[in-house]
Order: structure tokens, then sequence, then C-alpha cells
């Protein structure tokens, strides 16, 4: 089955007009748009926003009563602790748009799941493409097969055969904690056999790249606690989330996420810094095929993305808490230049064409915030330039040095002497076939660690 193709959407479409037929259909079927909230809000528990619905969790427990019962948006998600992956695939990023509707105790899983093919026909996407996952039940969770949702999506007319159901780790939504979470069906596009591992039993589910998961219906009828267990909420809510960039990689017909219109300007201009240096690449073990590396690319344009969005909402690099996340994808970003062979600061280069490329998608009073955005990102990739090429120079030493293992202690040293995070060194190296020996390193840090509690007096006396 090749990769699905739009019969009523232009190939040509762009993410924006995306979330805007997206916003229409849902507000033309009762829904009230709602603006997305602050991608750093003080009151979560997380850093950043990482889920569309999170914004909500007061509506589904009942704790506050919503402006309208039916809801629709897009919210702005960023997630940074696993960003190491970022460009592994064809659609792992770190920040992105997550589109979605939401019943506030309205309506249930038939007419979720109806409006979603609605919506699905809408943009053209053929349902010969479509696979749909559904709760194949859970003894631990003492919750059965979910034999509604795969009963409904028989009705909405998808085969069978098309229908795979799947335990809690794939179907069961959670917060990641306590709060509100339930069973939920996932949608997923084929992309075609070429796109995927070759083997028979190859569905949803399957660890390779043939199905791009790009829609989750999440059925929000429990309250989770601390000790897992489950209490009915007092009125089931659905909460559903499509991702801006994998719906536009599909109607697109792109490649991976990062070719969609959203990323193309900053990667084409990335291209062309890359296209235009001259002399031979850096020294060292493996560096000389990372200039073709397509991950380093796709980290780079990411986390710029990802950087702009926070700038923009007022977020600053600095050395705690949200700044310090900021500061990190930049960081990151400018050593991904460096191992490209692009030895001077380019990053700030990148911004005004991703922000162009996003339309309606940055808002007017973000746009005014843009100038002073480029200018952060090129002061604090500029003080990061000295450390960044010292230390680099001291990995390619060290990869030549050892045989596959390098020292956790001289990993330490090289970032409390040199400044140089151990996180990106760890990564430069891992490139390279590189192992760390870990150990040593944490106990250099809490060696560290104790010497200045006892500089700071922080160590009582016995």
């Amino acid at each position: 089955m090749s990769r699905a193709k739009s019969s009523k959407v232009p190939h040509q479409i762009s993410s924006e007009r995306i979330a805007e037929i997206y916003l229409t259909f849902f507000t033309q079927h009762g829904h009230q748009r709602i603006a997305g909230a602050p991608l750093a809000i003080p009151e979560t528990a997380t850093s950043f926003i990482i889920a569309g619905m999170q914004p909500l969790l007061p509506y589904f427990r009942g704790a506050v009563v919503p402006l309208a019962r039916r809801l629709t948006g897009w919210q702005r998600c960023l997630r940074t602790d696993d960003v190491e992956m970022v460009g592994s695939n064809a659609s792992k990023m770190s920040a992105f748009y997550m589109l979605g509707n939401w019943s506030i105790g309205d309506y249930g899983r038939h007419e979720a799941i109806s409006l979603a093919v609605g919506l699905l026909a809408e943009l053209g996407i053929d349902q010969e493409s479509l696979w749909v996952t559904t709760f194949g039940g859970d003894t631990e969770l003492d919750l059965p097969p979910d034999e509604e949702t795969r009963l409904e999506w028989l009705r909405a007319g998808v085969s069978d055969q098309r229908l795979v159901a799947l335990g809690a780790e794939d179907n069961f939504w959670t917060t990641g904690g306590p709060g509100p979470c339930g069973r939920d069906s996932e949608l997923f596009v084929d992309q075609g056999e070429e796109s995927g591992c070759g083997q028979p039993t190859c569905r949803p589910g399957c660890d390779c790249g043939r199905f791009l998961e790009i829609w989750n219906l999440v059925f929000i009828e429990f309250e989770q606690d601390a000790d897992g267990i489950l209490t009915p909420l007092p009125f089931m809510s659905v909460d559903t989330g499509m991702g801006l960039e994998r719906i536009a990689m599909v109607l697109q017909q792109a490649p991976s996420v990062f070719e969609t219109d959203l990323f193309t300007p900053a990667l084409v201009q990335l291209e062309e810094l890359i296209s235009a240096l001259e002399g031979p690449l850096p020294s060292g073990r493996g560096v000389g095929q990372i200039r073709s590396g397509q991950q380093s690319r796709r980290m780079i344009v990411d986390h710029v993305r990802s950087s702009l969005l926070l700038l923009l909402e007022g977020i600053v690099p600095g050395h705690d808490g949200r700044g310090s996340a900021l500061r990190r994808l930049i960081r990151r970003a400018a050593t991904r230049g460096q191992l490209l062979g692009i030895s001077s600061p380019f990053l700030s280069r990148l911004l005004v064409p991703l922000a162009d490329a996003h339309g309606a998608l940055i808002t007017e009073a973000e746009r005014r915030r843009l100038p002073e955005a480029v200018e952060m990102v090129r002061a604090e990739e500029q003080r990061f330039a000295r450390v960044l090429r010292a230390g680099l120079r001291d990995l390619d030493r060290a990869a030549l040095d050892a045989d596959t293992v390098v020292p956790g202690e001289w990993l330490f040293q090289l970032q409390a002497e040199r400044g140089f995070p151990a996180d990106l060194a760890a990564e430069v190296l891992g490139d390279r076939g590189m192992q760390i020996e870990w150990p040593s390193f944490f106990a250099a840090d809490l060696r560290h660690r104790e010497v200045s509690r006892v500089k700071r007096g922080e160590v009582s006396e016995q």
C-alpha cells in the first residue's frame, strides 16, 4: 500500500491552513475555540506543557466549569526529557503543535469517532490507509478490552483487519503520574510497505516506521492516584490530540516532519551554510561521516525552532529551570553545527526563516519580539563558541586515545574545568562508537558536591 494521498486537499496545503481547517470543522460542530496556554505555566508540575490537554485537567476533574462543554484549539508542547532522540526517525521532535477537540462531560465514543472520521474525510485522508488501535484489556488495571470503541470503529467503516487491540502500554493514556486518565484509541496512516520492516506481521505497534500515528482519542474516565489505583471521575470526557506536524507530513507527502513547510526554509538555509564550507572536515575519529548526518540536521532545525518558541514567550537562557533547558537546546544545536563543519555562530540565521514559515501560528505580539530573540541566540552561541571548540578538540583526543570506553572521571573534569556539558560530550562520543564509564563520573560529581557544601558552610558539626 502506498503513502496516503489527499483527494480533496491540494498537495501544497500549508500547516497553517491545516490548523484552520481543523478548528473550523470543530467550531461548525458546536465546539468553542479556545486559545492555547503558554508553554511555561508556573503552577504546572512539569517545566513545560507536554500534552495538549494538560491545561484542561481541572475541567476533566470537575473542579472548574469550562467556557463550554465542547472545546477546540491548538497547544504548543515541549518535551526535553529525551532530546537526544530527536531526529532519530521521521517524526521525533522536541516541540510540536497539538490540535485538539475536547468534550467535557458531553459526548462519548460514538460522536468522538464520528467527528474524527468526518474531519479526516474533510482533509482528504484515504480511509483505506487508516489503521486504528484500541485498548485490549489489562489485568493489573482490572479493565476489560474496550469492545465499545472497537464496535464504533466498525460502524464507522474501518475494516476489522485494520483494527488492532493493544495493551495498556500503548492504549491507556495517563499524564505520566497521578491524574485523569483513560483508555484510548490511536489513528495511524500506513505509509507503505517500503517504509516498513517487511515482516508479514507488521502493523501498528511495530517498531518500524511504516505506521505513523496522527491522532489519539482518549476517553477520560478515571483519576489515577500515586499507587496506580483508578477511581471513576464524576463524568466521562473526551480528549483528542492530532500532531500538526505529523498530519502535515502526510498531506504534504513529505519524507519527515522536518521536510514539511514549517521546517523547510530553515533546513534550506542550513544546507546552504554547509555547502559553502571550504577545507577539510574537523579532525577526529568518525567525524568525517557527520557532515552528511541526517539526524544532526534534524536536531539543529528542531532545537532552533523550540528555542524560538521559548524566546517568543519570554523565556531567556540561564543557569536554572526553564532558562537552563533553553540554553541546553541552543548549545546542543551549536554542537551539532560544529560537527557538521560550521565553525562560526550560525543559529540566529535560522530564526527568521522559521518564524516566517509559521505564519499565523506565531502571533503579532510574539513576532515583535523576534529581533530580540535573534540577538539572544547570537549572544548565547558566541559565549559557548570557545568552550565548544576546545571541548571538541579534547573529545577528538579522547576518541583517539581510548579504545571504546572513556573514563567517566575524565568526562566530569571536562565539564567542571572546561565547561563542556557532559551530556553533549557523551552524545558526541556516542556518535563515534564510544561508551562512557559512568560510575566514576557520578562518584566525581558526588565528591564535587560534597566539597562545595563544605565550602558554603552547609555541613553541620557532629
